[in-house]
């Protein structure tokens, strides 16, 4: 490196430690290998009383023993009397370019043995401060506004130093918080900045000069472009290592859904949606209740995301697909050595998993009774105790059941708990099935043609008015998921068509007549009756006894009938 070269680094790293020094709350002198001080922060000038910059150019032995300047090892304190004080002197070494220096940091006994040892955090932050002058450093005033960008960052930021001075940080720094930390002087320490698509480690501290804040100083954990590029694979390589052991976990704990995800505008489903709407501003149990297929797991996924919880897991459990002697271990976990089989370190269980969060039961109904006092108990207690422990933890969980069964007939069986059953039927929410969603029919369709559309690589765009015929003739036992199913299947069947046709549906909604003689003409027997009555009644004025007599039947014939038809 030749004279100008090496000078223009010391320069680069005097304009990037500066701030930092200078915010420092002990005395501070950077110096080469021959102890001539380079440069020094305002505390050092109170504690020699030398006017601002009047010991630059200086050896330090003119103010510290030589003796003991020589003796002290690096990383090490020791105490020195000065000036009729005695103070801790403290000496590191830094690099830069290559080239080597000295730090040293004078404090009051007191003050610097505080900053050492008093917190985890104040020493990670002193060792951060010895590596600012390395990377990539921004520096605001108390507004906000830059007033240094180191080369680095400029070139990281794709930006020229001269055109960014001024601005503020907020026009050249994606997600920064400088402006922040310039106003509420807290320092933040190895916090994650997402810029240009990647994620970077940023350190944030105040300046504080006089007791009062007049900026802060920031530094990205980067020596350069390339460097931070080589740090940022090797965190993907970890993630990608992460999402392969616990991908499985995350994606089951994960709501994905919100209210825009349910479709429909019929007043049965918006009144629903309105209900389950309120119930995410609580932290209230909720208990979902609708046939199989409307659409319950939907609406607690909603209902999770919509509420204060939302950050927090969304742990899925379907208690009649659980073998009923794992369902236990499954729920509350357990500790090791507490069964044959059982892993080692233990296995904390769904509502520990949910802690903070959501938990969704669904298939509420199949929970066995033993299972019911258990499961009663964390909702009562707010604490869940593992299999084979004798201890309980406390937990915080908010519940969201769901059940196609009647709880109450289950009740009046003895096959659900009272207790429980109150305890679950805080607010209850009934989905309403597809055959009273008529309205909607269209919308669904559509809306799951364009879902599958790119998966089953097709272009259908519509439905034929003779399948829509079909399709809304038909009663939907299986509701929402059934409609699903046929839509899936009929774009299976097409082959180049834009269009879904009757011979494209299942065999169930096209051969209706046959399957339903025996109802459709009970029905008819019905309303035949229905409408002779009328008939009567009308031509009689009303005279009941005269309406009987007309249509031939005894009196008492008549009254049940119309009883029966509400006439």
């Amino acid at each position: 490196m030749n004279m100008k070269d090496f000078v223009g680094a010391i320069e680069r790293s005097y304009e990037q430690m500066e701030a930092i020094i200078r915010s420092l709350p002990f005395g501070t002198i950077l110096t080469d290998l021959d102890q001539t001080i380079l440069f020094h922060n305002e505390t050092v000038q109170k504690i020699f009383k030398r006017p601002a910059d009047g010991i630059n150019g200086e050896v330090l032995t003119t103010y510290v023993d030589p003796n003991l300047l020589d003796g002290i090892a690096e990383g090490t304190n020791i105490h020195i009397d000065f000036r009729g004080h005695t103070f801790v002197l403290r000496k590191e070494h830094t690099t830069i370019n290559d080239q080597l220096y000295y730090v040293y940091l004078f404090s009051s006994v007191k003050g610097l043995e505080e900053i050492l040892s008093a917190s985890s955090e104040k020493t990670e932050l002193l060792e951060t401060v010895m590596e600012f002058a390395f990377d990539g450093v921004v520096m605001v005033d108390k507004d906000g506004y830059i007033t240094m960008l180191s080369k680095e960052y400029a070139e990281f930021l794709n930006v020229r130093v001269e055109d960014v001075i001024g601005k503020h940080a907020t026009d050249v720094i994606e997600n920064t918080r400088m402006h922040i930390v310039a106003k509420t002087g807290k320092p933040e320490v190895a916090d994650l900045q997402r810029i240009k698509g990647d994620y970077m480690i940023a350190t944030r501290v105040p300046i504080i000069k006089n007791g009062e804040i007049t900026g802060a100083v920031g530094r990205v954990l980067f020596q350069n472009v390339g460097g931070f590029n080589s740090l940022y694979k090797r965190v993907k390589l970890m993630e990608t290592e992460l999402k392969k052991y616990k991908g499985e976990f995350r994606e089951q704990n994960k709501a994905t859904y919100t209210f825009h995800h349910i479709v429909g505008d019929s007043d049965s489903i918006i009144k629903a949606k309105h209900q389950a709407e309120r119930a995410a501003n609580s932290d209230s149990n909720v208990l979902l209740l609708g046939e199989s297929g409307t659409g319950k797991e939907l609406f607690a996924h909603a209902i999770h995301n919509a509420g204060s919880r939302a950050p927090g897991s969304f742990v899925k459990v379907n208690c009649a697909a659980i073998p009923p002697d794992l369902l236990e271990s499954e729920l509350f976990g357990y500790e090791e050595g507490s069964f044959t089989g059982a892993k080692k370190g233990g296995k904390k269980g769904k509502f520990e998993a949910a802690d903070g969060g959501t938990i969704f039961l669904d298939e509420i109904g199949e929970l066995p009774l033993h299972m019911q006092v258990k499961f009663l108990r964390v909702l009562q207690e707010k604490e869940v105790e593992r299999v084979g422990s004798t201890t309980s933890k406390p937990i915080d969980v908010r519940v969201i059941a769901a059940t196609n069964r009647n709880l109450e007939e289950m009740v009046d069986k003895g096959e659900f708990r009272l207790d429980l059953f109150y305890r679950l039927n805080v607010v209850a929410i009934h989905i309403p099935p597809l055959r009273d969603r008529e309205k909607d029919l269209g919308q669904l369709c559509l809306h799951f043609i364009e879902k599958l559309n790119p998966i089953m690589k097709k272009k259908v765009d519509g439905i034929s008015k003779d399948a829509q015929r079909l399709l809304h003739q038909y009663k939907w036992p299986g509701n929402i998921r059934e409609l699903e199913n046929v839509i899936e299947r009929a774009l299976n069947m097409l082959d180049n068509g834009t269009v879904i046709n009757s011979e494209h549906l299942p065999a169930k909604l096209t051969d209706t007549p046959s399957n339903h003689s025996v109802e459709l003409l009970a029905v008819s027997i019905e309303k035949a009756e229905k409408t002779a009555l009328m008939n009567a009644l009308k031509q009689t004025k009303g005279n009941r006894s005269k309406a009987a007599s007309l249509l031939g039947i005894s009196r008492s014939t008549f009254y049940e009938k119309l009883t029966k038809y509400q006439l």
